[in-house]
């Protein structure tokens, strides 16, 4: 069957944008245009020349787009087509830039069927506290891109800036820590929709996320960063994850348990009021001190005392926090009584003889 002449599709890498391509003539001596919209350059016309050779299209292009301020160089791309009619491949220019691409056939006729729904699988996994510096933050990428063709890394630090791991391993940071680091990495798969990791380490949220047609390979992908990245956590006392509860609710259960056996109103409110107060003091204090993710941008010390630093101070917090709750429970059910003043010591009385 001879490849169809008219497609629409997407560019992806250091150009992102919408591609038309409309070809001419017989698969083994095509030509034809591409149209790429890329945002905030306009439309770019290419002239092509190529070639179809089931599954392979070979594509060779010269700019005709002319726009000041802008260099075109030529194009080379090269893609395979799937077994849904679409063609996934990767694109480059003489001038070094590059990416992958996806096509779709369209024959600008009303489909004659609906079409056929795509599962796309997505799986997350939320990590605790987190420690980790810049060579770990590149071996995790390194791991990522033995099966993806390019690994961006993002680090927020005040700005956020988004950098490729080639260059990520030559950045000479100004600080020495930074907010958010995201790493992000896609691929085509040729069974469907893209397939897609990710991983965030930040202030909110430490997470993984994959995604793709394959839900094996969805899953598995997940546990293997769910299994690599269990190192870096920290054992802190505002979560106790596996058991689906936090040290918040312990406080709170722990208060409710204890409201009863006061006697009046106002103890309660005041025992309530409290144990209210120390968990804003909690939070705010593990938010200024004891962080659920550190992140650094230079390679970290790696004693013991380093490493324990975050997790012994969460903890001194916490058990600060539960014997003052208790001390003022222990007070209001007067178990607890404050020392009375000294008396004031009064001379002897002398009886008349």
């Amino acid at each position: 069957m001879a490849l169809a002449k008219t497609w629409a599709g997407k560019a992806f890498g250091t150009n992102p944008g919408n591609v038309a391509v409309k070809l001419e003539g017989e698969d083994a001596e095509l030509t034809g245009t591409l149209r790429m919209n890329e945002a905030g350059v306009g439309v770019v016309v290419y002239n092509l020349k190529g070639s179809f050779v089931a599954p392979t299209l070979t594509l060779n292009g010269e700019p005709e787009t002319q726009i000041e301020g802008f260099a075109f160089g030529n194009l080379t791309a090269c893609g395979t087509m799937n077994a849904a009619g679409e063609i996934h491949g990767d694109w480059e220019t003489s001038l070094g830039t590059g990416g992958n691409f996806v096509l779709f056939p369209h024959s600008g006729a009303e489909l004659t069927e609906a079409p056929q729904l795509r599962q796309l699988h997505t799986a997350r996994h939320t990590f605790g506290a987190i420690s980790i510096d810049r060579d770990e933050l590149i071996e995790i990428a390194e791991g990522i891109g033995r099966d993806f063709p390019s690994v961006v890394i993002t680090v927020v630090a005040g700005t956020e800036q988004a950098r490729y791991l080639e260059d990520f391993k030559d950045w000479q940071p100004a600080v020495d820590r930074a907010e958010i680091v995201r790493i992000y990495a896609r691929k085509p798969d040729a069974a469907g929709p893209d397939q897609i990791v990710s991983v965030e380490f930040g202030p909110e949220i430490n997470t993984a996320m994959t995604q793709g047609a394959d839900e094996a390979w969805v899953l598995g992908r997940l546990d293997v960063f769910r299994r690599s990245l269990k190192r870096f956590e920290r054992v802190y006392v505002t979560g106790f994850k596996r058991l689906g509860i936090n040290f918040n609710q312990v406080l709170v259960l722990g208060t409710i348990v204890m409201l009863p056996s006061l006697s009046g109103l106002r103890d309660r409110a005041i025992l309530m009021g409290a144990v209210l107060a120390i968990i804003v003091a909690v939070y705010a204090l593990h938010t200024r001190y004891v962080p659920l993710a550190s992140i650094y941008l230079r390679k970290r010390k790696v004693g013991l005392l380093q490493r324990l630093s975050g997790t012994v101070a969460s903890w001194t917090i916490g058990i600060i926090a539960t014997a003052l709750a208790a001390a003022l429970a222990a007070y209001l059910q007067g178990y607890l009584t404050t020392p009375a003043p000294y008396a004031e010591i009064s001379a002897p009385a002398t009886t008349p003889k």
